[in-house]
Parts: structure tokens; sequence; C-alpha cells
């Protein structure tokens, strides 16, 4: 009868799980520094992310629905696959929305493609935002909007691909926008 300690080569020992996980994290390491070779040695280039714009939405009971526009453009010979991105919404220095998504994006070689990404700015991150910015409505409001996409290396690994967009938009234009909606 077997325990759930014993395989068919013997006892499953800590020393022998050690050596296993050890092995593994070699493997993993190896598995990263390859990918980033493939970029270093320039048989891969990351894919250039440029901002398209910011979309608005009307407010809902849950929050402010954005959607960020990138044009992804890849210089590469072979398509490219993203696993998804992570990203930040900076106003005025303050994080108000961060997420991630699993979502695939394939780009073709040497072609391009817009990636849209929903942001839902909670109204309590807005809070310690929203006196500052309506004390001077005519003031410009800074943001940023950084992250990265997880690109698939040819030896398998991951390569992270960052972006980061700033620039400000006109207060009083958000709250024309928004008057509709404030009543």
């Amino acid at each position: 009868m077997r325990t759930a300690g014993d395989h068919r080569g013997g006892a499953w020992t800590p020393a022998l799980e050690r050596a296993c996980l050890l092995l593994l994290g070699l493997a993993v390491l190896v598995a990263a520094g390859c990918a980033v070779r493939e970029l270093t040695r320039e048989e891969m280039t990351p894919p250039k992310v440029t901002f398209q714009g910011l979309v608005v939405y009307q407010p809902t009971s849950d929050g402010w629905p954005l959607l960020a526009n990138l044009l992804l453009e890849n210089p590469n010979p072979k398509p490219v696959n993203l696993l998804g991105y992570d990203y930040q919404l900076w106003i005025e220095g303050r994080l108000v929305a961060m997420g991630s998504s699993q979502e695939v994006v394939n780009l073709p070689a040497g072609g391009q493609t817009v990636a849209h990404f929903p942001i839902l700015l909670k109204i309590d991150s807005l809070l310690g935002v929203l006196p500052m910015l309506l004390e001077n409505p005519q003031q410009k409001v800074r943001y940023q909007i950084s992250g990265r996409f997880r690109m698939t290396s040819l030896m398998g690994g991951i390569i992270p691909v960052p972006f980061r967009f700033q620039g400000e938009a006109a207060l009083r234009e958000g709250l024309e926008f928004l008057r509709p909606y404030l009543r």
C-alpha cells in the first residue's frame, strides 16, 4: 500500500522536495533570461504602444466608466501575442483606478491593432481630488495612464511591455459633458 509521501522511485523526502523546487526555480530563471536575450539580440522587438484616446461615458451608480484606446504596432516579421495587461490611472498625481485583464491581443506580423480597455473610476477614489479641481474649473487636469502588456516570448516566457502616457484635459469641458447627469 502506498502512502501520500511515496512514489514509484521511493519515498518523497524533504531533501528531494527542496531539490525539485530548486530545479524548477532555475528553469524559470533560465526561461526569463532567454526571453530577455531575445530582445537584446534583436530577435524580437517589443511592440510600439501609442495612446489613441480616452472615451468618457455617462457616470453610473458603480462609478465613471472610461475606455482607453491604445494602438499597438508589431515591427516583427512574426506575429506577437499579448496575454493581457495591467494598468493604473492617475489624476493630479493620485491613483484613482487600477486593474488588469487576461484578454489576449494578437498582433499580426508587421501589423497593428487597437486595444480597448475599460477603466471604471470609483466615485470614492475621486473624492480626494474633486475639491481641489472644483476650486478652479478653468485649470487643466493632469492625468497619466501607465501599465504593461504581457508579451509571450519565443522561448515560452513572458516579457513585460510597459506603456505610459500623460497629458492634460480641460476640467470645464468635462463638467459641461457631465452637467446633464449631475442634476
